[in-house]
């Protein structure tokens, strides 16, 4: 069994996730589709780099999409 241990990582993480989900509110939000295309770029690009700092931290879950992609 493993213990989670505080990992300052985690909470960046869960800090990239929170602001990817704003950029997705955002997305939907936006009638400019060129716009919603860079929101959601973004999104994806704050995704990646939570997924990098659970990688870093040791604490790796499983892939899962983004929450409310449309």
């Amino acid at each position: 069994m493993r213990v989670a241990l505080y990992s300052p990582r985690c909470d960046k993480a869960a800090e990239y996730r929170r602001q990817a989900q704003e950029v997705r509110n955002l997305a939907r939000q936006i009638s400019i589709n060129d716009a919603r295309g860079q929101l959601r770029a973004t999104a994806m690009h704050l995704e990646a780099l939570a997924e990098e700092e659970e990688r870093r931290a040791g604490n790796v879950a499983p892939a899962q999409g983004p929450a409310g992609e449309d």
